[in-house]
């Protein structure tokens, strides 16, 4: 990471992160980076790849073409949660996702907490200010049960907003290189794969198509769809569901209350809430879920 960015120093401009993501914005990458770095989050950073270092700051808006937006509601998805298009300006002049060109980050001017740390530590960080142009700053965003995500980001100028929320208020712009972007898995238990076959009940009564729950850990599964050509209907974050699993005639059929934790075109993590019995929720008992991971593990022995 260190060595990629003296690299980027050191090339020509096509080489910098502002010059990567004007020619690819990967429609992949940009809805996990809105997902995880939403406008509004408390996020944590990195100065300089000084891992010992670490300041709080706050996700305040994006910068596409140059154009800046301050609500997730100017982020528009698809059912998939896919970005189509961003509105911008105080007309929300409307962007489409095939039009962008650079799609940047705002954050709050946070010079002031380098103040905050001991000599050593501040001796580590060098003369130069963290947000000095050309300097690296790695976002981490923590969204709980769905997980883990971490950005490098290059400081492309501090800025002063002359207008909108936030006028007269000192901002840095980060550029990010979304080839960085990474999401780890906050399920610390061991995963207990398995391939049993599961139907969700979506809300509205809709139903998926051929479902798998591939593993289960702690008090979640993760569940994938048969066909990979097939996408999962769209569920939001937090949405409730309803799992039907049926181990066969060597089993038992499961009728499960869950919400959705995350969500892929080709899989979801759901967290189990209970048991549903006679129509009514039941909280698991102390054997519930080993006899259900017990069951989904020797599925089809």
């Amino acid at each position: 990471m260190v060595l990629k960015a003296f690299l980027a120093r050191r090339g020509s401009p096509e080489n910098s992160a502002e010059a990567v993501v004007r020619r690819n914005v990967d429609p992949e990458r940009l809805k996990t980076l809105v997902e995880f770095f939403q406008i509004g989050r408390k996020l944590r950073y990195i100065p300089e790849f000084k891992k010992d270092i670490v300041f709080d700051t706050l996700m305040v808006g994006y910068a596409v073409n140059g154009e800046f937006l301050y609500s997730s509601e100017a982020v528009e998805r698809d059912p998939n949660g896919y970005v189509t298009a961003f509105r911008v300006g105080e007309d929300g002049a409307r962007i489409r996702i095939a039009d962008v060109q650079l799609f940047q980050l705002l954050v709050p001017d946070t010079s002031e907490l380098e103040r905050q740390l001991d000599y050593f530590r501040r001796a580590e960080l060098g003369r130069g200010k963290q947000f000095n142009k050309g300097n690296y700053i790695s976002l981490i965003s923590n969204a709980g049960a769905r997980g883990l995500s971490t950005l490098d980001t290059e400081v492309a100028k501090q800025v002063v907003l002359v207008n909108g929320p936030y006028a007269h208020t000192k901002m840095v712009l980060l550029t990010p290189e979304l080839n960085t972007l990474t999401v780890s898995d906050q399920r610390k238990k061991a995963r207990a794969k398995t391939c049993a076959p599961v139907v969700l009940c979506l809300p509205g009564g809709g139903l998926s198509g051929p479902c798998v729950i591939a593993d289960m850990s702690d008090d979640s599964v993760r569940v994938r769809v048969r066909d990979r050509e097939t996408p999962l209907p769209p569920m939001a974050a937090g949405a409730e569901i309803t799992l039907d699993i049926d181990l066969g005639d060597a089993g038992r059929r499961y009728l499960l209350k869950g919400r959705v934790l995350r969500r892929a075109s080709d899989a979801c993590v759901i967290h189990l809430e209970g048991m549903l019995e006679s129509g009514r929720l039941r909280n698991f008992g102390p054997l519930d879920l080993l006899e259900l991971k017990a069951g989904l593990i020797n599925y089809g022995s």
